[in-house]
């Protein structure tokens, strides 16, 4: 191996965080401080004040306060996942309790100022689900680094545990149920307990979706049943019946759950969607046991299969940006592009649905399995591409949509799917450290 791919495979990024902890985890501040505090007024009357105050200690519930609390917990996740990456490895239970308690602490500043704001509403509540994202984004990242470092020193199929990119692409396919980015999802009911609208939607008639409009999820799934094949094959090219069994428990009941999810949204049902998305699962699944012995034998190089997979689910990241939206008429009615798209955050801020944040885990569960996958190649001796490979990935989705009809471009899209991806790569720098300790 030529002296400079042997200096480029030797940078371990784990080291790079951790030297660059304290920009990093300002930027992601940054980010929380935009997404919280953008137009937020200024109203420091003392009478007003304690109104507030008095409304944040004891909030009114609505479904609105449903979706900031799920926007709330995805916001922090990336705090708590941030904390974790930039610190020491390995990661440590002090660890998470410090981005936890850190979580809470920016959380309540947050609040504080909002107490002065006649346009934001602080609540408690926030600061419980800011708190719980903290917690969860931490406590995650820690059980994953201790689970990957286990199954590297085992041995795997492309370099890194095939549940990483398999998980990460389960994660986008679900969120794709849930809000699909090739056609729009339409309230159908505004009953105010969730029950309700769960009702009103079963007793809807379901609509029917053209059959183009779901190839996004087709390949989606098709995709997460053959990463899932390859992650229950993945040590030793035999069927593992434990994790066999595991994700054939894992992956129907996170379908249905999205498909629940968004009857207790209120959103229309579709009449053949659930049909297509587990057929799709489940032809993956079979394609991927038949074909796992031929790809062993065909492609010897670790590094070359995680290049075939990062191809993979590079590819259907290309197809749920890059479809158009077919329910906008191309005319005058198409998006226009504006300067809003330019500012982080600025879309998460106009968009107040759930649905956006299901949006924002379609992305970053995409930046992580393509971060997954190159991070493998690294990890095995090939340099190139890496997290930089990613990044660029990230920027062309979001300039191909220049030419999609009825999308556009978003740094916030460019933000969460490239930092998805530097994450994952961080993470298997910590893991692959921990494996090449004695155990």
């Amino acid at each position: 191996m030529p002296a400079h791919r042997i200096a480029r495979t030797g940078i371990d990024l784990s080291r790079v965080a951790q030297r660059y902890a304290t920009p990093l985890r300002l930027a992601y501040l940054l980010c929380i401080a935009i997404a919280t505090l953008l137009h937020v007024g200024f109203d420091p009357a003392p009478e007003n004040v304690l109104w507030r105050l008095r409304r944040a200690i004891d909030p009114p519930a609505a479904f609105k306060d449903l979706v900031d609390a799920a926007r709330n917990v995805a916001l922090f996740l990336g705090w708590g996942a941030t904390w974790v990456l930039t610190a020491p490895a390995p990661t440590t239970r002090r660890d998470v309790l410090v981005a936890t308690l850190l979580g809470a602490i920016a959380s309540l500043t947050v609040e504080s100022i909002q107490l002065v704001s006649p346009l934001r509403t602080a609540s408690m509540f926030d600061v419980a689900t800011n708190t719980l994202g903290s917690l969860l984004g931490a406590l995650t990242l820690w059980l994953v680094e201790r689970r990957a470092t286990v199954d590297m020193r085992r041995g795997t199929l492309i370099g890194v545990p095939g549940w990483l990119p398999g998980g990460a692409m389960l994660m986008t396919a679900v969120s794709l149920a849930f809000a699909p980015s090739s056609r729009a999802t339409i309230v159908i009911s505004w009953a105010a307990s969730p029950f309700e609208r769960a009702r009103v939607v079963a007793s809807s008639p379901a609509i029917d979706v053209q059959w183009h409009a779901l190839s996004v999820d087709a390949a989606a799934w098709l995709v997460v049943g053959v990463l899932v094949a390859a992650a229950i094959s993945d040590r030793t090219g035999r069927v593992r019946r434990s994790q066999l069994v595991a994700w054939l428990l894992i992956v129907p009941t996170l379908l249905w759950m999205a498909h629940l999810g968004r009857a207790m949204s209120g959103l229309q049902r579709e009449s053949i969607t659930w049909i297509v998305q587990s057929t799709a699962v489940a032809v993956g699944l079979l394609a991927g046991f038949a074909a796992m012995p031929v790809w062993r034998r065909a492609v010897a190089a670790r590094s070359s299969r995680a290049y075939q997979c990062a191809g993979l689910t590079a590819a259907v990241g290309a197809l749920m940006s890059w479809t158009p939206a077919w329910w906008v008429v191309v005319s005058a009615n198409v998006a226009a592009f504006s300067w809003r798209q330019l500012v982080p955050m600025m879309s998460l801020f106009q968009r107040q649905d759930l649905s956006s944040v299901f949006l924002v885990l379609q992305k970053a569960g995409i930046g992580a399995a393509v971060g997954a996958c190159l991070a493998a190649r690294k990890r095995v001796g090939e340099p190139r591409p890496g997290v930089r490979g990613a990044l660029l990935y990230a920027a062309i989705l979001e300039l191909g949509q220049l030419f999609v009809p009825g999308r556009y471009p978003d740094v916030t899209d460019v933000l969460i799917t490239g930092a998805a991806a530097g994450l994952v790569a961080v993470l298997v720098a910590r893991a692959d450290r921990g494996a090449r300790q004695p155990a």
